[in-house]
């Protein structure tokens, strides 16, 4: 019998009192593995550890916008990715069936960036990089969910979408409202300069080389190629 069939009445119960999917998962999964162990006398010689570190704790996009997104923001601020719901917000409720449910609802949620002062790490501005997935009904419903927390708590929250490339500049200007420095200009460039004057990404933020246009109409011409290519095809104009 799976886990599925065992815990039907359970899951239902869970889903009768409004917890979420995942919150009801969550639980079966635990109380599966706490029988599995209460019968096992030798529990504690037998567990395993199947672990292994993520090599996509960002995806492709979410990379390239943060490394601009630190360009944008420099030193101001820190830019923390994928911080839990139940990190950043609690439920406030005296009543203990309810708090449970609030917080059963940010369970297994994040926020994509989260910007927080640099000396007392207190959160400023929530940001969340929107693709294509987000114009299903699931995720709108999510969604929407999501900032209506943010809203609650007062915490702002921006939705950026998905770009080939971003701009530095109206990045920046973009978020400045929200990071109350409002005596600091903007960069006046997309460009961030570095030690040996090669110019940074505009679209991931890394360093960029001097190349020579091979083809095309600008065969022969000079301009600035992301180092990262083929992963990033990022260009700009030579001066």
């Amino acid at each position: 019998m799976t886990s599925q069939d065992k815990y039907s009445l359970l899951r239902t119960i869970l889903k009768t009192i409004g917890l979420s999917q995942e919150a009801i998962d969550d639980i079966v999964d635990r109380i599966s593995d706490w029988l599995s162990e209460k019968g096992d006398d030798k529990s504690v010689e037998k567990i395993e550890y199947p672990y292994l570190v993520r090599d996509d704790f960002l995806s492709p996009a979410e990379l390239s916008f943060y490394l601009v997104l630190r360009n944008a923001v420099s030193e101001s601020v820190l830019v923390c990715p994928k911080v839990a719901l139940g990190d950043l917000f609690y439920a406030k409720s005296s009543d203990n069936s309810k708090h449970r449910i609030y917080t059963n609802k940010i369970d297994r949620k994040h926020v994509d960036f989260l910007l927080c002062d640099p000396k007392t790490v207190r959160p400023i501005l929530g940001i969340e990089l929107d693709d294509k997935s987000h114009q299903r009904q699931d995720r709108q419903e999510r969604d929407a969910f999501v900032e209506n927390v943010f809203a609650a708590a007062k915490l702002p929250l921006v939705r950026v979408p998905v770009k080939f490339s971003y701009s530095v500049t109206d990045l920046a200007a973009f978020l400045q409202p929200f990071l109350g420095k409002k005596e600091t200009p903007a960069p006046q460039s997309t460009v961030v300069q570095v030690a040996n004057g090669s110019p940074n990404c505009p679209k991931c933020g890394t360093e960029m080389i001097l190349r020579t246009a091979k083809s095309g109409a600008n065969q022969g011409e000079k301009f600035w190629g992301c180092s990262n290519y083929p992963q990033c095809r990022g260009t700009l104009k030579a001066a």
